[in-house]
């Protein structure tokens, strides 16, 4: 693996990629490239994801996730319909890809598709009404996922926790940490978006906020020399995922084995810069995602090792038993209903109706 010079090789690299694919695939409409390389972000690690949208008219229904490309890049491949993007007017207020295609870079366009598309998510894209709107939309998504969550509370919590109610909170948590993003005119970081979370809480006097968070995720008591072993813990688990692994990756699809170099020198870059607590969230995620590609394929004599991890990470990380994981749900209300304030605040500031 080739270490990454400059943005200019990237986008080299990419666009010959790019080449490659419309040779291959005639349905494709247009293609661009979102994420921190589109923005052109100054942090960078060795491992450089590349979060690439195909518009095709015909996708695979089981295209594959991620490759590498010339042994240096590795490309995240998304894809969309046309029709997708038919419903112009709530683009622009959407939480989940407006901030892209405003980012994003065009790599293939066919009679202006993308252009005249992204033109138009420009258009008032910071105005007071649509950065609430596009918070709003975070916190519904969130809110989404912690219904997930606070139905459990109906039935005595299963322990260990189901790893899909683990991934539930992470997702409300994602959303919050995105609604937050949004209201300081920020888009989401990937593997940095913990500390953007803290830097614009920090920013805005919001500081109890990180608090709350943190007793939310059940992170509050960690130490370096707790991360130290969730670190081997998570690699022994992201491995045997990719081993046992079977079929498509319809899901849990973060734990692609191609992925595991991009989160590794990721978690490096923020321990060396004093920030190794920030890389907590995204570890966890994916943690519980290789979990459940664990229980779901391997054979139950060689998952029951993987369980023994699995309930160890959940005692270091406040999840351990149902006491625990209702606190965290009730965090996770609280925090909900802090960050709805927030929103609430900036719309009145901003004199949104």
């Amino acid at each position: 693996m080739h270490k990454i010079d400059n943005r200019e090789y990237v986008l080299d690299q990419i666009k010959e990629f790019v080449s490659f694919k419309v040779s291959e695939r005639q349905s494709l409409l247009a293609v661009f490239l979102v994420g921190s390389i589109a923005r052109a972000d100054s942090k960078w690690v060795d491992v450089t994801d590349i979060d690439i949208v195909f518009v095709d008219s015909d996708p695979s229904p089981y295209p594959e996730p991620c490759i590498w490309w010339q042994e240096s890049l590795l490309i995240d491949m998304h894809y969309s319909k046309p029709d997708d993007y038919d419903d112009k007017m709530s683009i622009r207020t959407d939480a989940s890809c407006s901030q892209d295609l405003y980012d994003a870079v065009p790599l293939y366009d066919t009679k202006n598709y993308f252009a005249l598309l992204q033109a138009y998510v420009r258009g008032q894209f910071d105005t007071a009404e649509n950065v609430h709107a596009r918070a709003a939309d975070a916190l519904r998504r969130a809110y989404l996922h912690y219904e997930n969550i606070v139905k459990c509370l109906d039935n005595p919590v299963p322990i260990p926790i189901d790893p899909l109610l683990v991934k539930s909170l992470h997702k409300s948590v994602e959303w919050i940490i995105v609604a937050v993003l949004t209201l300081s005119y920020k888009p989401k970081y990937g593997r940095r978006s913990v500390l953007a979370f803290n830097d614009s809480l920090v920013n805005n006097d919001a500081s109890d906020v990180i608090q709350l968070f943190e007793k939310t995720m059940g992170f509050q008591n960690i130490n370096e020399v707790d991360i130290d072993g969730l670190r081997q813990i998570w690699l022994k688990c992201f491995r045997a995922a990719g081993i046992f692994h079977e079929g498509n990756w319809r899901i849990d699809s973060c734990v692609h084995p191609f992925k595991e170099d991009y989160y590794l020198e990721g978690f490096k870059s923020l321990a060396e810069e004093g920030h190794s607590r920030e890389s907590l969230l995204l570890m966890e995620y994916t943690f519980a995602s290789a979990f459940n590609q664990i229980i779901t394929f391997a054979p139950a004599e060689d998952a029951i090792k993987y369980i023994v991890n699995y309930k160890h990470w959940m005692q270091i990380t406040g999840k351990g038993n149902d006491t625990q994981f209702v606190e965290c749900i009730d965090n996770l209300t609280a925090l909900l209903h802090k960050v709805e304030a927030m929103t609430n605040g900036f719309a009145e500031e901003g004199g949104v109706v």
